[in-house]
């Protein structure tokens, strides 16, 4: 093995242990609340749904958009960002884990 293919393959090495420890050492529920507030993420899921997207309080907008979870559109409504969309996915994904 040559000098550059070792360094190579050392990189690599490198590369993949520091994505090991951020998939073990990150914490999604933490990450997914974060300056949120009780009933955010409810009121999130109704948005991304379709129920009701104008269905935020003033409140829950800000908190929503300050972390690019939502975005405004037309009078009052609201759409769920693939920032928030992931977030419920990860959530769901939690969830079913823990009851399994």
């Amino acid at each position: 093995m040559s000098g550059n293919e070792f360094v190579s393959v050392a990189c690599g090495l490198v590369v993949l242990a520091s994505i090991a420890g951020l998939i073990f050492t990150f914490d999604a529920e933490t990450w997914i609340t974060k300056d949120l507030k009780r009933g955010d993420l409810y009121a999130l899921i109704d948005v991304a749904s379709g129920l009701r997207p104008d269905g935020l309080t003033r409140d829950q907008a800000r908190r929503l958009a300050a972390r690019g979870m939502v975005r405004r559109y037309g009078a009052g409504a609201y759409r769920a960002t693939l920032k928030g969309r992931v977030a419920l996915f990860i959530r769901q994904t939690v969830r079913q884990a823990v009851q399994s």
